[in-house]
């Protein structure tokens, strides 16, 4: 086949799904009708396009799926964390080997012990309590990559239960999210939301000024609620657990 006839027919062996008859790439064409309606479907798409002959309906459906993940079209459907931090719960009883495994001790009064790596560091102090502070991009995968870096590789968790225990325990406490919205924004902060709900949104800021930005943080008092809340469970367990083991004891003589 000439070239001549493979441009007149449209056709070409290696890559007719790619360029129609007159040269034009049909994934261009393609994003091009999905940016006037993105609720076409690869069927309504062949139609528009004429596309009847040599083009199946898989290969506009995988243009499709290259339209959808395409960087150009996102209108803050996703997001990027540039921040995240949360805290968690770790042993004292591990605390005696973590200086001898890659821990750096502070010059804190409280003395708390460092761990810091590629994707952020690990604070822990005596009262057993674990700040995470996980580097951009963020997640909270990241923050158990993190937190399994500075307890089990290093040697200090070897039982895969008492891990999993401390990683039940992870807890949010803030991150910094940033939407681009692809256009320069008027420089705006909304800050009411800050002390009730732990909430800031930003616009237009020196650091992202095409972005909007949500700075969330999980409130001190609600944290203090939450811990006093899980203390007076405690103490409510510990105190009505004798009196039913004294009724089962005395249902069972009755018997």
């Amino acid at each position: 086949m000439t070239r001549s006839s493979t441009l007149d027919t449209g056709v070409c062996d290696g890559d007719h799904n790619d360029y129609d008859g007159y040269g034009e790439s049909i994934r261009k064409r393609v994003f091009r009708e999905l940016d006037k309606n993105p609720r076409l479907t690869p069927s309504d798409l062949r139609s528009i396009l004429g596309l009847h002959g040599g083009v199946s309906l898989q290969v506009l459906a995988n243009y499709k799926t290259q339209w959808l993940h395409n960087h150009r079209i996102e209108r803050g459907s996703k997001c990027s964390i540039h921040a995240w931090r949360g805290w968690c719960h770790v042993p004292l009883s591990l605390r005696g080997r973590a200086l001898d495994v890659g821990w750096l001790r502070s010059r804190a009064r409280n003395r708390w012990f460092l761990w810091r790596d590629r994707l952020g560091r690990l604070e822990w102090f005596e009262t057993g309590r674990g700040n995470v502070y996980v580097r951009r991009p963020a997640s909270v995968g990241r923050a158990y990559q993190l937190i399994c870096n500075g307890l089990s590789f290093t040697g200090l968790i070897t039982d895969m239960k008492v891990l999993e225990k401390v990683l039940s325990t992870v807890r949010f406490k803030g991150a910094h999210y940033a939407f681009p919205v692809g256009q320069r924004l008027p420089k705006l902060t909304i800050d009411s939301f800050q002390k009730s709900n732990g909430v800031i949104i930003k616009v237009g800021d020196v650091s992202h000024p095409d972005s909007l930005e949500v700075i969330a943080v999980y409130p001190d008092w609600a944290e203090r609620n939450e811990r006093l809340f899980d203390r007076l469970t405690d103490v409510l367990k510990r105190l009505f657990e004798p009196s039913v083991l004294e009724v089962k004891k005395d249902v069972e003589y009755v018997i």
